[in-house]
């Protein structure tokens, strides 16, 4: 049997392989930020990041100062922003833009094969963000991309975290997407700090809690 994902120094609990929980908040209300913390594992497992609007340096930059050591055998970015950042301390894999789904699923498909290679046999991989998919594409066309990942995700025994704006998309567009997988953390800013609340993860409390967004 294999061990559930754990996450450090958040109010979340274990989460079992095969699962995908859509993050659902702004960014500035730190949804992102708890987005990279539940990608970054121990030592002994990968992260496929697909980055569908900031450049990979930046991307590996706001991951890193999250409290995750980046390295090559272990980081992938997905790039599909397409600027050629140099001395980024992760895998980069460009993608021709967020439209190219099928690039997309190629190069990931890449990415894993090689952790798969080097031994790593446990991947974390986050979808940085949806809203930037629905923004190129129609609802069906990113659906049916939402699905098939979640489904070699599940396939692999990894997670995955998908983002999403709930603030730039309408309700039944967000709630469509919920379902294709199998948790919901729902984000949001008050004046006391940065709140989650989880939906659909076996022995997590269904309540608003707490968590830190502090960067190193």
């Amino acid at each position: 049997m294999t061990d559930d994902y754990t996450f450090d120094d958040l109010p979340l609990t274990s989460l079992r392989p095969g699962t995908t929980v859509l993050v659902a908040g702004p960014p500035h209300a730190g949804a992102r930020h708890l987005g990279f913390r539940m990608l970054s594992g121990p030592r002994e497992e990968g992260a496929i990041l697909i980055s569908t609007n900031q450049r990979a340096g930046r991307i590996a930059d706001d991951w890193a100062r999250s409290g995750f050591e980046l390295v090559e055998d272990r980081a992938a970015i997905l790039d599909c922003v397409g600027d050629d950042d140099q001395g980024v301390p992760a895998q980069v894999l460009p993608v021709s833009g967020p439209s190219d789904l099928t690039g997309i699923g190629m190069r990931y498909s890449d990415v894993y094969r090689t952790f798969k290679e080097s031994g790593v046999e446990r991947v974390r991989t986050g979808l940085f963000s949806v809203s930037t998919l629905l923004s190129f594409g129609d609802l069906k066309t990113v659906s049916r991309f939402v699905h098939t990942l979640v489904g070699r995700i599940d396939a692999v025994d990894g997670i995955g975290v998908f983002c999403i704006d709930p603030g730039m998309h309408d309700e039944q567009t967000v709630s469509t997407l919920t379902q294709f997988c199998s948790a919901r953390v729902d984000v949001r800013e008050t004046e006391a700090g940065q709140e989650l609340r989880a939906r659909g993860i076996p022995g997590q409390s269904r309540d608003w809690v707490s968590f830190d967004v502090e960067m190193e």
